[in-house]
């Protein structure tokens, strides 16, 4: 029998796609938690292998990750089982042990659990602890995926966020491979650009997807797409033209936290397999900005990544091969052997070096969102505080839960000033809400079997979707993972409540998304929507797309008011402020987010994934660690 794996956020949807893809009588044969949710090993029970292996897989919520060497999952599970043995074996072992000092050395490195369980799974029991850095070393530059450079020429797009220097390595490949070079740009280079491009005997060709100008020739054509956000809905543009002629090459940066680094290689992969060309080629870019590459690397075994070059400065030359003995000997070089003891110097400096961290946290807080300076406000006892301005409000007149929005939708902090921003609304509003709503922009979340008329016929919004017209397509986060929202429209009547005695219809404009998870393009959702048919359709988008984002809010909130109460604070608006925050850390993909997050998770230590639970536990962490400081300050003062 052939072993399936299905994952889900919870038990209770993973057992869900289990007897959708098996049945009722499936035998499981394992189940644990892991990052992301719950992960399930099941046959059919009583089918012959044939039926089996034929039946289809059920659709995971987010594919789970291979392992690196691949293999089905019979294989996988029996390597899981192994590297469990290898834990225990570790944990019997002792702290002070050879294998004990490995784990260490790859955690400090920025190696994750998985791929350190993996190495460390083949200890051997007659190797001497003087022979531990030798054998780590090995097992690292055997896995590593290097590849062999682009001799074979072809169309390679580059790939990679604004800034990581795309433009820069296609003149550098152009100088290594000579000649037989063409270099296209999707956007008008930089002066010094094309002069750098001249001096190589070369030029830059305007991309013209439509007239195949790529094609022509055998030698080697690279192409420097436009930098664009994760969420920008034209990021695969050039890919699905060229379809499967393309090779494409992903930059990644050397010294990018590892969320970062993942979701990157996702949103590309899953681009590119769409496309018909999928991704396993990178290249290490910056690497002269410094940086750990232990997490890097991390990601890149994981997704199966060949890294072929590593780009080290902004010259033609500043270009070399990646080579597995020399990453290794550049991840571990970051290392520490010992850790630093209670009572030691590096202690002591270890302590400030938390404390400067955690200060650059908090500026960056108050620097980023003006809105959240009063929460972390020095001279309040318990340090929160519940000012926020508002622009846009989640929820209606009674709600107990509103959000304020900046220009951009992303979230403020919550406020119970009603104003005068755009509205989220959990129903319908009957005639004198309507009314009293005037001029504002607001939005309705349906259920699906809601009622409305279209041409005559009264249905359900489930049953009106398929004549709904297409209207636009838009990645973003939701609940911690990168998803694709595909939009339509439709143009429907529906009764108002309080109308009196003659009762009043309106007409509306139904807004219908279907949620599809980046890295699979799994639908993970349907989601649907009502507006005033004369409403800005652009005002609507932003307002369907906002509430899409805040969904996760009324969970959060909670969350953050019983850790608050465990703590002694009572402090329900700090609550709503933190839970905002948090949302806001997740969404926003600008530098200072970016930096943001990377101090919050470092607080909590270990290898997170982004998220906003996670980020709101390091928003607590943060403000645990702040308040102790300042008692053990008021401690030690003269």
């Amino acid at each position: 029998m052939s072993v399936q794996r299905f994952t889900g956020s919870n038990n209770r949807e993973a057992m869900g796609r289990v007897r959708a893809a098996l049945g009722n009588d499936a035998l499981i044969l394992a189940n644990r938690s892991t990052a992301d949710g719950v992960e399930i090993l099941a046959v059919a029970d009583d089918a012959p292998p044939e039926a089996t292996a034929k039946a289809p897989p059920a659709a995971p919520a987010r594919p789970a990750r291979q392992h690196p060497g691949g293999g089905d999952a019979g294989e996988q599970l029996l390597r899981e089982v192994r590297q469990l043995r290898a834990r225990l074996e570790r944990a019997e072992a002792g702290p002070d042990s050879a294998i004990a000092g490995l784990e260490r050395r790859l955690a400090g490195a920025g190696f994750g659990a998985e791929i350190r369980d993996d190495l460390l799974a083949g200890w051997p029991e007659e190797a001497r602890p003087g022979d531990a850095e030798a054998w780590l070393r090995r097992q690292l530059g055997r896995r590593l995926p290097v590849g062999d450079g682009l001799d074979q020429g072809g169309v390679v797009v580059l790939l990679g966020p604004a800034g990581v220097g795309k433009t820069s390595l296609a003149l550098k490949l152009a100088h290594r491979y000579g000649g037989r070079t063409r270099l296209f740009a999707e956007d008008e280079p930089a002066p010094a650009q094309r002069r750098a491009a001249e001096a190589l005997g070369l030029i830059w060709e305007p991309l013209d997807l439509e007239q195949g100008s790529v094609f022509a020739g055998d030698g080697l054509a690279i192409v420097d797409t436009r930098g664009r956000g994760l969420r920008d809905p034209d990021l695969g543009a050039v890919l699905r033209r060229l379809g499967a002629a393309a090779r494409p090459l992903l930059l990644l940066p050397a010294g990018a936290g590892v969320d970062s680094l993942e979701e990157t290689v996702a949103v590309y992969q899953g681009l590119a397999r769409a496309a018909g060309a999928p991704l396993g080629d990178a290249v290490i870019a910056r690497r002269d900005d410094g940086g750990a590459l232990g997490p890097l690397l991390d990601v890149a075994l994981r997704r199966d990544l060949r890294l072929h070059y590593i780009s080290t400065g902004q010259h033609p030359e500043d270009l070399r091969e990646a080579r597995p003995e020399a990453l290794v000997e550049e991840a571990l070089a970051a290392t520490e052997s010992t850790p630093a003891q209670v009572g030691d110097r590096r202690w002591a400096d270890r302590l400030l070096d938390q404390s400067r961290a955690l200060d650059a946290a908090t500026r960056l807080l108050r620097d980023g969102v003006p809105a959240f300076r009063g929460l972390l406000d020095e001279g309040a006892d318990d340090g929160l505080s519940i000012l926020a301005p508002e622009v846009m409000v989640h929820g209606a007149v009674d709600a107990t839960l509103r959000l304020a929005l900046d220009a951009s939708g992303l979230p403020l902090g919550p406020t119970r000033a009603e104003g005068d921003g755009g509205r989220l609304l959990p129903a319908l509003p009957d005639a004198a809400f309507w009314h009293r709503l005037g001029d504002r922009h607001w939005l309705v979340t349906a259920r699906s079997n809601a009622r409305v008329w279209h041409h005559h016929e009264r249905c359900s919004l489930e049953l009106c979707q398929g004549r709904a017209q297409a209207w636009d397509s838009r990645l973003l986060r939701h609940r911690g993972r990168p998803v694709q929202v595909r939009l339509r429209r439709l143009e429907v009547a529906a009764p108002l409540a309080g109308g009196g005695e003659a009762p009043l219809s309106a007409r509306l404009c139904a807004w219908f998304g279907t949620l599809h998870d980046l890295d699979s393009g799994v639908l993970v959702g349907r989601r649907y929507w009502l507006a005033p048919a004369g409403q800005d359709r652009d005002r609507s988008q932003a307002l369907l797309l906002a509430s899409l984002s805040a969904e996760a809010l009324p969970a959060l909130e909670r969350r953050a008011r019983q850790a608050l109460e465990e703590e002694g604070v009572a402090a329900p608006e700090a609550a709503g402020l933190l839970a905002a925050l948090a949302l806001r850390l997740d969404l926003d993909d600008s530098d200072w987010a970016l930096d943001a997050r990377g101090q919050l998770l470092a607080l909590l230590g270990g290898r997170r994934r982004r998220k906003p639970e996670t980020l709101l536990d390091g928003l607590l962490a943060l403000l645990r660690a702040r308040h102790s400081l300042r008692a053990l300050g008021r401690d030690l003062a003269p």
